[in-house]
């Protein structure tokens, strides 16, 4: 499994077998990586009206099929925030918020993209803690999970380049995986009881 270099990289987009749009400026193509950019979207994980993350409670929703519970939980836990271009957006020490990137991402079957903070902004205390493998057939935005590990809130603004994403190649093409996350348009829950369920207990009557 080799890296793409920025030759290669262009040439797969050029060939459309990696997708990757708006690609505003080739100043976000380095070496070995393309920059990400930040969305209009923001989902900051809040403290109220629950008092745990509970993956039974997951499993609970799931088997009763219950969209408007869903629903209820998503609101219970996020506040959403859009926010227009050179529109302000502090992430306050100790939150998480779920930024989605300014870009479309599309992955053939041979290629795995791997995410990765821009060191600059690490640096000041930003962590992004993503998902940081991007599979093989992924069609969709990048969420970025943003956690600021300091003690000063961070501004961010819409199309600021605050993470990277490096792509692999594989030997072969592997089948298409999957992924409760694929063909997203901005960040959703996940359900962080898939494919555990037999550990969880079912829930009381």
């Amino acid at each position: 499994m080799a890296v793409l270099d920025k030759n290669r990289i262009l040439t797969l987009v050029e060939q459309g077998e990696i997708v990757f749009s708006p690609l505003l400026t080739l100043d976000q193509v380095g070496s070995v990586s393309i920059d990400l950019r930040v969305g209009n979207l923001a989902l900051v994980v809040r403290a109220s009206g629950l008092s745990h993350v509970d993956p039974a409670q997951y499993k609970k929703r799931k088997a009763s099929n219950d969209e408007h519970a869903v629903e209820q939980s998503r609101r219970q836990k996020f506040e959403r925030h859009e926010f227009m271009f050179q529109q302000r957006l502090l992430l306050h020490p100790g939150a998480l918020t779920l930024v989605p990137t300014l870009e479309w991402v599309k992955l053939p079957l041979h290629i795995k993209g791997v995410v990765t903070a821009r060191s600059s902004w690490a640096r000041e205390g930003l962590q992004i803690a993503t998902a940081n493998f991007i599979d093989p057939g992924y069609s969709g935005i990048i969420t970025l999970e943003l956690a600021n590990l300091g003690q000063i809130p961070i501004a961010l603004y819409a199309g600021l380049r605050i993470a990277q994403i490096s792509f692999y190649e594989m030997q072969a093409r592997v089948p298409k995986k999957d992924s409760q996350f694929n063909l997203s348009f901005e960040p959703r829950m996940g359900d962080i009881s898939a494919g555990d369920e037999a550990f969880i207990p079912d829930p009381k009557p």
